[in-house]
This record gives structure tokens, C-alpha cells and sequence, in this order.
């Protein structure tokens, strides 16, 4: 497994160093991309939820769902799980600066987190989620901060968070979050 993994990961990383425009766009989708995605998401949940209570709260519930994702299922992972990111491990220039553990990546765990949690009531938008997760996946791998296996288990456990998130919700009160 491990040989996959890093197989493939030096299939992604030599994209990069061979022209400065697959430079420039590794590190756009790898380190500003989600910004830009958060705005997008911002943007649809201010012209969705103009006058709609409920579906206000149902776009807060969503990014709730990447936040916890990122900043508790994420953090908890790595206090167990100590896994250096790949241009420490083969002493690699590298695009993208991290300094945290690699795995999960935190980057597609919040973006597939707050992309399931939108798929609920949001498919359009949902499917821009998971495509922008995958883009930004892929140039954080070429970045060479993280590993395939990285972004898998970022996007596995941000998957299983959003569907954890909402199911606990409809357990407590579907009317609470449908109001």
C-alpha cells in the first residue's frame, strides 16, 4: 500500500517545476482555491436564504459540518497518527508550505464535509463542492504536502462527518434545523 501511495503521489508531483503556468495553478487550486469556494458558497447562501430562516440555517449547519470536519475530527486524527508530508519525507522542493501532520488532509476533509452537508438540500451546489475538493486535492498532492492516501482519508472521513452531522440532527429534532 504504502508503494502505491507513494507511486502515485510522485505521478501528481511531476506536474510540478516544469512550467511556472502549472506552477502557478497547483498553488492557486492548492493554497487560495478554497477561499475562493467559501466565497462562492457565502455568496449562494446569502441569495438562497434572503427571507428563508430555514434555509439559512441550513447553509450555517453546512459550513458547522466542515468546521467541526476540519477542527476536531482532523485534529483529533493527528494527535494519533504522525505521518510527515511527502517533501519532508524525500527532502523535496515543495509548492505548497504546510507544517502540520499530513493525514487527513485538512483541506479535503472541510470541503467534502461541508459538500455532503450541502448535498441535503443543495445538489447544484454540492457538485461544485466535491469538484472544487477534488481540484484542490489534486494540486495539494503536486504541491507535494500530501500524500493520495491523505486526500482519500480526507475526503472518507469528511464524507462520513457531513452524513454523521446531518443524520445526528434529524435525531434531535428534524423540525429544529427545518424551521
Amino acid at each position: 500500500m504504502v508503494s502505491i501511495d507513494r507511486s502515485i503521489f510522485f505521478i501528481f508531483y511531476n506536474f510540478s517545476y516544469h512550467s511556472r503556468v502549472v506552477d502557478f495553478l497547483i498553488k492557486f487550486f492548492g493554497d487560495y482555491f478554497l477561499y475562493v469556494v467559501l466565497f462562492a458558497f457565502v455568496f449562494a447562501l446569502y441569495k438562497k436564504s434572503k427571507g428563508s430562516l430555514r434555509q439559512l440555517k441550513l447553509y450555517i449547519f453546512a459550513l458547522f459540518s466542515a468546521f467541526v470536519a476540519r477542527f476536531v475530527v482532523a485534529q483529533i486524527i493527528r494527535l494519533f497518527i504522525h505521518r510527515p508530508r511527502p517533501f519532508l519525507t524525500f527532502s523535496l522542493p515543495h509548492l505548497i508550505n504546510d507544517t502540520a501532520y499530513s493525514f487527513p488532509s485538512g483541506h479535503t476533509i472541510f470541503i467534502f464535509a461541508l459538500a455532503t452537508a450541502t448535498y441535503f438540500f443543495n445538489k447544484k451546489l454540492s457538485y461544485f463542492l466535491y469538484i472544487s475538493g477534488l481540484l484542490i486535492g489534486f494540486a495539494r498532492i503536486a504541491g507535494g504536502v500530501h500524500y493520495p492516501y491523505d486526500i482519500a482519508g480526507g475526503i472518507i472521513l469528511g464524507i462520513a462527518t457531513g452524513i454523521v452531522l446531518h443524520v445526528f440532527c434529524k435525531l434531535l429534532g428534524p423540525q429544529k434545523i427545518d424551521q
